[in-house]
């Protein structure tokens, strides 16, 4: 049940985060925190991460909800089995994260982004993220290392 809740509070709390930029930051305006390493901004996304999809659109809304189906599946399946509270914890990460994203884009038409990295390197500090984007990229690793452990644990045993 934790999981579901954890799932549930990434969509909830990112979706009030993008409700308030829209409603306080004009789109184009750029504030600078904890001494210019963090920039809140209110960018509309209209073309998936990174724009990778901004010529061919119906892709990566088909790719976004493909994956989004991947991580539900999973998700359910690992749910109500013991242990693999790595995986579950990413899998929880990752599906908040993507149904965030996955809701602004066929309730907006964009995704809300609103933050980026103040860092020397031009290309990072173009990127701008939502707090959906951290929680898919860390939803990813623990999933990931957790699939390592159990690989690891499964060759010890064998």
């Amino acid at each position: 049940m934790v999981f579901l809740c954890l799932a549930a509070a990434v969509f909830v709390f990112d979706y009030f985060i993008k409700s308030h930029v829209d409603a306080h930051f004009p789109q184009g305006s750029r504030k600078e925190v904890l001494d210019g390493k963090i920039i809140l901004q209110n960018h509309h996304n209209p073309h998936g991460a990174f724009g990778l999809f901004e010529d061919r659109e119906r892709l990566g809304e088909t790719l976004s909800a493909g994956a989004l189906l991947s991580v539900s599946w999973d998700f359910l399946r690992l749910l109500f089995s013991k242990g693999r509270k790595l995986e579950k914890l990413g899998l929880s990460l990752a599906l908040g994260g993507g149904l965030s994203n996955v809701y602004d884009k066929k309730v907006k038409g964009y995704v809300n982004d609103y933050f980026s990295f103040g860092v020397k390197n031009e290309r990072l500090r173009r990127m701008v993220f939502n707090l959906a984007d951290m929680c898919i990229f860390l939803g990813a690793f623990f999933y990931v290392t957790g699939q390592v452990i159990l690989l690891c644990g499964k060759k010890e045993k064998g």
